[in-house]
């Protein structure tokens, strides 16, 4: 498995859950405390979060460099979210308004998140970085599991070294990372997901998603020999159930712009909905142990500066399945002018 697959995994996990934001779907209001969202799924009750919209970075405008801290008191439903106090600022839709998860009233951005560390760090915002640091292997059972390990340093560079509050903020997103990645022990990363087109009633064994290149290549006929599992799983914010094959395809060629019809080898016991954003998935990568063994405190110097930082080493192990025995490529590995040279 290559390794920028596992480290863009852990790089997709940390964005969808640690930085979480969904968009206003309805203006917000001086005094509101309930708020209307396109998706709440990533959120939860009592977690900070900040109202912030797309003039933050234009100069001149009411809201640029300004954003409102919040907390949530519950999350209602799917699109909708009420605040501990009311809102304290106008948000618009028009401008592209949206609610963004923020640990300390420090948040944590799309761009702050990197593959690979870095020699220089900005210090002026929250920082993470994920760095591929080994790989290793053992037999597990023949023929032929090789367990492969891969060993990952996520490091989390905080800001105001010399304050205690900095290193308090610190402290809590890594307890969030710590959190996330200990959540699920048998990650599956790099997931291949897409929307499903229509309800799903109880008792069907029937999904229908568009048909599209990606999808033909992702959803195939069959179980796929990978863990021994069957690979797809149908889910939305209220259910997901697991562990489904695929019995036929309709229609069985592709058809631009259509949709396609799944049958699985199963009935599905609830019903899943598009306005719960339900989705068909197909499992990536298994990992079938994982975890953060060490977490490492301190400050670590970034150019000419020195910074905060947190190192957390996380392991995940999957199974390489090999079979035996290996075939060869055919080549020719002895010229006839040599192997006749060598006779004579």
């Amino acid at each position: 498995m290559p390794v920028t697959e596992v480290i863009n995994g852990v790089i997709d996990l940390i964005v969808q859950n640690i930085i979480a934001k969904t968009n206003l779907t309805k203006d917000v209001n001086i005094g509101d405390t309930i708020i209307e969202v396109e998706d709440s799924f990533h959120f939860v009750d009592g977690q900070e979060i900040v109202l912030i919209d797309f003039d933050y970075n234009v100069s001149g405008t009411p809201h640029y460099q300004i954003y409102e801290y919040a907390k949530i008191k519950d999350v209602v439903d799917t699109r909708h979210i009420e605040l501990e106090s009311p809102a304290v600022g106008n948000w618009e839709v028009s401008k592209s308004a949206f609610v963004q998860k923020t640990i300390g009233h420090s948040p944590l951005y799309e761009d702050r998140v990197y593959y690979g560390d870095r020699a220089v760090i900005p210090s002026e915002d929250m920082s993470i970085t994920v760095e591929p640091l080994s790989l290793s292997n053992e037999w597990i059972y023949l023929m032929g599991g090789l367990s492969e390990e891969y060993r990952v340093s996520i490091m989390i560079y905080g800001k105001d070294i010399e304050t205690e509050e900095g290193m308090q903020i610190l402290n809590k997103y890594t307890d969030a990372v710590y959190g996330l990645m200990m959540s699920d022990l048998h990650p599956d990363m790099n997931n291949y997901d897409t929307p499903i087109l229509h309800d799903v009633p109880v008792g069907s064994t029937q999904v229908i998603i568009k048909d599209s290149v990606e999808n033909r290549e992702n959803f195939r006929v069959g179980p796929i020999p990978y863990m021994f599992r069957t690979n797809y799983d149908l889910q939305d914010n209220l259910n997901t159930e697991q562990g489904r094959q695929i019995l036929a395809i309709s229609p069985a060629s592709y058809v631009p712009g259509g949709e396609m019809t799944i049958t699985v080898d199963k009935a599905f016991a609830y019903t899943y909905s598009t306005s719960e954003f339900a989705a068909f998935t197909r499992h990536g990568m298994y990992f079938y142990d994982s975890r953060i063994d060490n977490i490492e405190y301190g400050t670590v110097q970034k150019g000419s500066a020195f910074i905060r930082a947190a190192r957390l080493n996380w392991f995940g192990k999957i199974v390489n399945e090999h079979r035996f025995p290996q075939k060869s490529k055919g080549i020719n590995y002895f010229p006839e002018e040599e192997s006749s040279s060598e006779s004579s």
